[in-house]
Order: C-alpha cells, then structure tokens, then sequence
C-alpha cells in the first residue's frame, strides 16, 4: 500500500513480518531484548555529553565556531547529497542499512514480547529514501508491562550500536593491513618560488632519504635535516615518484628558502590512526569519528584514507582497492553509531523519548498525577530540543 503524506511517500508491505516472527522466537532476542533495555539510557547519556561538550567547545574556542561556521548549516542535515561531506553512494548505502536494521530490531522485539506489527516499509522525501519503519501498534505498546515496551522501543538505537561496532572491528582490521608505498614523508604542497621545487620536486613526491641518510617518519627527517643544517652543506632529497629520483639543492640557514608549505609522515599518520585503539578507546571514538571529507588539513592529513592520501597507501589484502572497502565500513560505522546515540535521546519523538514517557507514566502514575508527570516529560524535552538547537545556531553566533 502506498500512502501519500506530501511531501513524504510511504510504502507499506507485509514483506518481513514473517522473519520477524521467526527472529523474535529465537532464544537470543529475549537477552539482545534484556541488554537493550540496560543500554539504551546510558547511549542516550553519551549523546547528551557529546551535546554539552560540543556546545562548551564553541563558547570557550572561537575557533571551532568558525571551523563549523565554515561547513555550512548542510552539516547538520545527515542525507548524503544534502550534507555535503557525506558521500552519495557510501552514505545512502549505510544510512538505509542503518535504518532497515533500526525498524526490523523494534519489529522482531515486538514480535518476541507478544506485539502486534502491522507493516514494514520504505519513507520517501519525494523520490529520495531517507527511512524505514516497522509499524508496531502503539496502543498494545502502551498498555503492555514496562519492562516489555522498553525491549522494543530500545532495540533500534542499539541495533545500531552493535551494527556500529561491529564494522568499526572489520574498519580497523583493514586499516592494519595497510603499508605506505613507501616510507617517508608526503610532500602535499611547495611554493612555485622556492627552492625545492625550481629544483624538480613536485606536489605528491614522497622524501625518503636526506643526504644519504633513510627518512621514514618525522623524527628521522628532522634529525637529518637538522645535520644537514648544523653541517651547513648541500642538502640533497633522495625522492620516490614512481621509482626513485635525486634533487639536489642549496638550503640557506632558514628553511624558508625551501617553501616546503606541508609534508605528511606516511608511517607515523598510519601508526597513529591505527593504534589509537589499543592506547585509548574514548580517545579512538573520537578520532574515529572524524570525517575523512571535512576540508580542513588537520582533519584529513590524519586519516589515511582521505582523498588526499589514500592513493599512498596499499593493502597487503586488498591491494590498491583497498578503500573502497575502508570507506564502506567507514561510513557503517559513522552513520549507525550517529543513528544510535541520537534516537536514544530521552526526547519525543525519538526512540529514547517515546521510552521515556512511557518510563515515567507507568513509574509515577501512583505517587503523581499524569498532569505532573507530563509536565516533567515536557521539561526535559525542551531542556534537550534547547542542546540540540545551541549545537547548530550556536557558531553562527559566536563570532
């Protein structure tokens, strides 16, 4: 069936409902129900840090103000091809996985609690998808026992938590796999007037050697420069481009002369991303979660497959192809763990706000009057909605 709520397209089926049934009788939905029902507060609590932080780092940083400020308010708007640092084909293809695990999770834990599912389908914005459902009936939802509606109202957000971390293992078992093709340090940028590159040297070379002396990482290349310096001698880059090739040149005692404007450690860029699991998992979420397409050099000259680098790596796997497969499970894991921690929010109508007030109806009922409770419902949706609109008017406000 298909119902017209322009500009929204709803497709309604039947299709699903038996795998439902199915999933929901197995013996593991009763205890995925049971952890579900534990998790979802406190994923709702992450999000309402991540809110409270991000809100303290615009007030006390201008400059993360700006640095929004410059993405555009599209930032805030997670459709790929809207947003525009969301990638058309990577993005759709993991937002509507996210989605259709999301709205068949409720389905299969309404079904497994005795829950009535009328239908499952697609939402269109148009012509364009941007969700999926799982029609449980809301009143059978209403009147069941708490401990049963939060299973099911729970089992969407943390679907796609695990869906998140689950890709986020295969993520960085493919990150691990990955070598340089050729240690040494990434030249990105050079001034047309300088030394380096009146001598030869071009956009995309990669120094492995100074004087003679194997360049890998940054401490190795500083080391020999700084010899070279102290030694006030020619200073000859020993350079990989598509082979090897010498370019000898004369530095003055500043470096200036050079007009070297960013050169990338290829080896330390990989170590650091791929390690930063094992020295902090907070730290390796936040690190994880940044945007390999955000045009800010201190965002992509960290990720080694972002458009600027990922053409100097190669997977000892999957070869040169290898990010095709980092960015699909790169983008799984961003978009499901977004989808999660925000529709575990206590605020209507998400998940974790629909929770909520069921939470404190069914609580409070006998020492309160449902007057009350909504009052208290109401206040800390308003006390929420208010994060979430600083978060995204802010930085147009700080100046």
């Amino acid at each position: 069936m298909v119902e017209v709520q322009f500009p929204f397209i709803l497709i309604k089926t039947k299709l699903g409902l038996s795998l439902m049934d199915r999933v929901g009788r197995m013996r593991f939905s009763k205890k995925i129900g049971f952890i579900s029902m534990i998790l979802m507060p406190l994923m709702g609590v992450v999000m309402i840090y991540f809110l409270i932080e991000g809100i303290n780092n615009m007030l006390n940083y201008p400059s993360v103000s700006r640095a929004v400020r410059e993405l555009g308010p599209r930032i805030n708007i997670s459709l790929p091809g809207i947003n525009p640092y969301l990638p058309l084909v990577y993005g759709w293809i993991a937002l509507l996985l996210g989605m259709v695990i999301h709205e068949f999770s409720h389905g299969a834990q309404a079904r497994a609690r005795g829950i009535e599912v009328k239908s499952t389908g697609i939402i269109f914005f148009l012509i364009l998808p941007i969700g999926a459902f799982a029609e449980v009936d809301e009143k059978q939802l209403e009147e069941a026992e708490l401990r049963k509606a939060s299973m099911v109202l729970s089992a969407g957000p943390v679907s796609n938590i695990i869906t998140a971390f689950a890709t986020l293992i295969i993520f960085v078992l493919i990150i691990s796999s990955l070598k340089p093709v050729a240690d040494g340090m990434l030249v990105l940028g050079l001034a047309p007037n300088g030394t380096a590159y009146q001598a030869g040297m071009r956009h995309g070379d990669i120094i492995i050697g100074v004087n003679e002396e194997s360049t890998p990482n940054w401490n190795s290349f500083v080391k020999a420069v700084g010899k070279a310096l102290k030694e006030d001698e020619n200073i000859t880059f020993k350079v990989f481009r598509n082979g090897f090739s010498n370019y000898t040149f004369v530095l003055s005692k500043n470096l200036s002369a050079l007009e070297i404007m960013s050169i990338i450690p290829l080896k330390d860029v990989l170590e650091n991303y791929s390690s930063v699991l094992t020295r902090s998992p907070i730290e390796a979420i936040t690190i994880y979660l940044m945007i390999p397409t955000i045009p800010f050099p201190w965002v992509y000259e960290r990720i080694p497959f972002s458009e600027p680098l990922q053409n100097y790596y190669t997977s000892i796997v999957f070869g040169k192809d290898y990010h095709y497969f980092v960015n699909l499970f790169f983008w799984t894991w961003f978009i499901n763990f977004n989808l999660g921690v925000f529709n575990a929010l206590p605020l209507y109508p998400l998940d974790g706000g629909i929770a909520f007030k069921i939470f404190c109806r069914k609580k409070f009922s006998n020492s309160m009057s449902i007057k009350t409770i909504n009052r208290i419902v109401y206040a800390v949706n308003i006390i929420l909605f208010t994060l979430v609109i600083s978060i995204i008017v802010i930085p147009y406000i700080i100046q």
